[in-house]
């Protein structure tokens, strides 16, 4: 298992919008939040920072926004929302999969609000749910997943809003 290690390359790699397509993470496994997607935008090459936002929909309250910050450490990233919830903190990598640069996996250590790991598998936007579901059964250890991670997987469902169910309200 290798990871993606390199800040240069990192910053290359992950630059961008992402839609969250699998999750672990409690807080994407939530069904009320529906196409959860995450911007990486650069902060600062050296020492490597990230802005994520990220952007889902809630049914009942809209589009909503969440943006949190990312520092390269050395040999992860220590990561931490901003806003109402900054208790939320963490660290990252960033799994090596060599068989395409539009499908990632992000493992979360435990962080003390969560008290568990947790792994979200990420893809560009443009690349068909299941299309990405197979790509990651089929190579599951250059996503750096177990078999108890892979199963325990949420696979998250497009959702199309209704006109009348958007909004422009942020959280």
């Amino acid at each position: 298992m290798s990871r993606v290690a390199d800040p240069a390359e990192l910053a290359r790699l992950l630059r961008g919008t992402w839609a969250i397509r699998a999750t672990t993470f409690p807080y994407w496994a939530n069904a009320q939040r529906k196409n959860p997607r995450v911007t990486f935008e650069l902060v600062n090459p050296s020492p490597l920072e990230l802005r994520e936002v990220y952007e889902y929909h809630r049914p009942d309250k809209g589009d909503r926004e969440v943006i949190a910050e990312a520092t390269w450490a050395g040999q992860h990233f220590s990561w931490r929302m901003l806003g109402r919830s900054r208790l939320l903190a963490s660290a990252y990598v960033v799994s090596d999969t060599p068989a395409t640069g539009d499908i990632l996996a992000i493992h979360y250590g435990r962080s003390s609000l969560l008290g568990q790991s947790a792994v979200s598998i990420l893809a560009r936007p443009h690349l068909d749910p299941d299309d990405v579901r197979r790509s990651v059964s089929i190579d599951t250890h250059s996503f750096e997943l177990s078999a108890e991670e892979f199963w325990r997987l949420q696979w998250l469902t497009p959702y199309a809003p209704s006109p009348s169910a958007s909004s422009d309200s942020r959280a």
